[in-house]
């Protein structure tokens, strides 16, 4: 086993909440609303949907396949020949997401630091976040369960204070053009909560293997509340224009103003999205450098962590050489990406090891 540390179920939660609110906390309100209008509330719910049902299908993999990824498990369902095409298309999935996703926050934070090369604000993030997967899967767990709070708290002081200035008229009318619209704005959220098929790595390291589906499914719930919640703030704060704003949560920050003194917590919410962004590409660091020692059969993975990152700061540039390509991505190609790999091929794994009855040989051994 290439990873040998511990993480409780807890800190599982605590990893995977981020990995879907970070991307969705700043531009997702204003992506629904383009869809669904003031409708968007309803957008996270049937997101949602996509991520109960990836979460399903990771528990149950890990139930019939304990201790192995999706790139070890599939060895065991399909054979080796069509388990290293699988593996290789999930780890170049892995690696061209989290080029789009560090690009997507380079070419944010390039918006308050416009004298500073891009590639030195990736690279920081990248070496921060290379250090994290170093440490291993509970070094990754103990610093997002320490930066949870952080994650959080400003994000609820923010929503009280601009509290009186919202207008809940705006809701209004709902589901004027039926469900469709909502429907029609869940599309790029699928994706994020797609993305919680990420537990499949995390899974064979879990400590208290009993509460993995509570904690799962309590973060895709905080997630999904989350979203509502936002979306009708920004909604019952901007109305109509929502849908023109880019980043709708910092413009709601800027708006606060308590006495002329408390004011402009824009700082405090990107303080929010950077704890966000760097759980997330850990996340997904990890996991490609952990699913790469598999896919070759190596003995340790440190020895990729280093070329790894320096793959991903290329096709931060070679697969996405503008913002524009980056939020084309983010809206269409990612989502459905997402979708296919960690819903779809996922389930059609599940669904071939029921019919052929495969199971981990180890488990097998004891259950005889």
């Amino acid at each position: 086993m290439l990873e040998t540390g511990k993480i409780s179920a807890l800190q599982i939660g605590m990893l995977i909440y981020p990995v879907v609110m970070s991307t969705a906390m700043l531009s997702g309100p204003s992506l629904m609303a383009q869809q669904a209008q003031n409708d968007l509330w309803l957008s996270p719910l049937w997101a949602s949907l996509g991520g109960f049902f990836s979460v399903w299908i990771a528990i149950q993999l890990n139930k019939r396949f304990p201790g192995m990824s999706i790139i070890e498990l599939a060895r065991e369902i399909t054979g080796k020949a069509p388990a290293a095409v699988l593996g290789f298309l999930y780890l170049y999935v892995l690696l061209q997401a989290n080029a789009v996703i560090v690009r997507e926050y380079a070419d944010f934070i390039a918006y308050f630091l416009q004298e500073t090369p891009l590639v030195l604000i990736m690279g920081a993030l990248i070496l921060v976040c290379s250090l994290a997967v170093k440490g291993g899967i509970e070094v990754m767990g103990r610093t997002a369960q320490v930066f949870f709070p952080a994650f959080i708290l400003p994000l609820l002081m923010m929503i009280g204070l601009v509290f009186p200035a919202l207008d809940p008229g705006n809701l209004l009318p709902i589901l004027d053009k039926g469900l469709l619209p909502s429907v029609k704005g869940a599309y790029i959220p699928l994706g994020w909560f797609s993305e919680m098929f990420l537990i499949s790595y995390l899974l064979p390291s879990l400590s208290d293997r009993k509460y993995a589906a509570t904690s799962a499914f309590f973060a895709v719930v905080g997630a999904m509340l989350t979203m509502v919640i936002v979306n009708m703030v920004t909604l019952f704060l901007m109305g109509d224009a929502l849908d023109n704003v880019l980043f709708p949560i910092m413009d709601t920050a800027r708006y606060v103003n308590v006495a002329d003194f408390f004011e402009n917590m824009d700082s405090a919410v990107m303080a929010v999205w950077v704890i966000g962004v760097y759980v997330k590409v850990s996340m997904f660091y990890y996991a490609t450098v952990l699913g790469t020692a598999q896919w070759l059969n190596l003995t340790s993975y440190q020895p990729l962590i280093l070329p790894v990152g320096m793959l991903i700061l290329l096709f931060c540039f070679w697969g996405v050489p503008s913002v524009y390509i980056v939020k084309e991505a983010a809206a269409v190609a990612i989502p459905a990406l997402f979708v296919l790999f960690f819903c779809f091929i996922p389930a059609g794994l599940l669904l071939w090891a029921i019919v052929r009855g495969k199971r981990n040989r180890t488990e097998e051994a004891e259950s005889g």
